[in-house]
């Protein structure tokens, strides 16, 4: 029987057009269209496909809607699930089944209690079970156990973030260990698959517990202690992903004036419209550094839900932001133009206590470092 002319016309499309057309698909239809031959195996692996691929999402609006995904964590049963929340949004449907075919996780993972602690770049996921630590790209479902760092104790505390250092196009995740005066960083490379200490230590102590990174601006952020003088104060501490090398930031001073770091109250620092924002746990306002680095730009603003660490999900549609209130377990849009606000039912059975947002990628936690990091 003769081969249909639009097939044999398809068989020998130029590969620039074939890597055009699929740089427009979803993640889960080129992991299955990676079984088609070795040659589309090695054209949708390729560094290049897969920069080019998560750059779209960046470049088209469209795109970028079909790939960003909401994750949330279910205290209940300490499962992560993921969703598409554009799309319910344009149906106007409530989110309220989440079962097992939106779990992040793999199969081999199922059985795992995740924490909160949940960090994001580019596609990929740090995840924390007890004191394991995994990189998932939750869109292919594969994952790596990150090595423990050099002199790893089992305390409460320590700082960590994760971030793409675009520089040498490399993953990096950064562990900041407090000992009895300072605090010293090690960075784990995924390109190396390996840890490097950093020899200098700061004079810093910890605020609070297990204090997660932000990053913004090629750099990681964290609240601190400064404590080389009598009476301690907070600082926002910077770690540069590209020198490692670590610089403070000045904090409002009317968000300092109350501090004291006996008293209880716990402070977060997060990531709103671009910008580094800090707050109190349970206040009702905080405040955003307009202009990075500039002291003189902080403002303040006002809401009408209490705050808490992770309140921004970093999710933001038509002027709406997607919030946590944790307090209630719920997820929440708000407006703060106005301060108008609908309510997102995700069940009866679920009990919030995390949520987040990143873009689908093709990136390989696990052979991240056979390509360098070639983009």
């Amino acid at each position: 029987m003769a081969e249909p002319k639009n097939q044999t016309r398809l068989l020998h499309l130029p590969t620039e057009v074939i890597r055009e057309i699929l740089g427009w698909l979803p993640v889960k239809s080129l992991c299955r269209f990676r079984c088609v031959s070795n040659t589309w195996l090695s054209l949708i692996s390729e560094p290049i496909f897969v920069n080019s691929h998560f750059n779209k999402a960046l470049e088209h609006q469209h795109v970028f809607h079909q790939r960003r995904r909401v994750v949330i964590r279910d205290s209940w049963l300490c499962r992560l699930h993921t969703l598409n929340l554009d799309e319910c949004l344009l149906n106007h449907t409530n989110v309220d089944n989440l079962g097992d075919d939106v779990v992040v996780v793999p199969t081999q993972l199922k059985r795992r209690r995740f924490t909160k602690f949940v960090l994001y770049a580019n596609g990929l996921l740090l995840l924390k079970s007890y004191f394991v630590f995994y990189l998932l790209n939750p869109a292919t479902k594969e994952h790596k156990i990150v090595p423990n760092p050099p002199q790893m104790y089992i305390s409460s505390h320590w700082l960590y973030g994760f971030g793409f250092d675009v520089s040498t196009l490399d993953y990096k995740v950064v562990r900041g260990e407090f000992f009895q005066f300072d605090v010293g960083f090690s960075v784990y490379s995924l390109k190396t698959g390996s840890w490097r200490a950093i020899s200098n230590r700061y004079p810093y102590e910890s605020l609070q517990p297990g204090m997660q990174g932000r990053v913004l601006n090629g750099s990681i952020h964290w609240l601190v202690c400064r404590n080389c003088s009598n009476v301690p104060s907070m600082v926002l501490l910077c770690f540069g992903l590209a020198d490692e090398e670590v610089q403070e930031i000045p904090l409002p001073p009317e968000f300092l004036v109350d501090f004291n770091i006996e008293d209880g109250k716990y402070y977060f620092l997060d990531i709103f419209q671009e910008c580094l924002c800090v707050g109190r746990t349970d206040d009702f306002e905080f405040w955003v550094m307009k202009e990075y680095g500039l002291a003189k730009s902080w403002s303040k603003i006002s809401i009408s839900l209490p705050c808490s660490e992770g309140i921004l999900s970093g999710f933001v549609k038509n002027n709406h932001h997607l919030l946590l209130d944790l307090p209630q377990h719920r997820l929440v849009m708000y407006n703060f133009e106005d301060g108008s606000s609908r309510n997102l039912s995700v069940g009866s059975s679920y009990k919030v206590d995390f949520v987040g947002c990143y873009l689908e990628s093709l990136v390989s936690p696990n052979h991240y470092h056979m390509t360098d990091g070639e983009h």
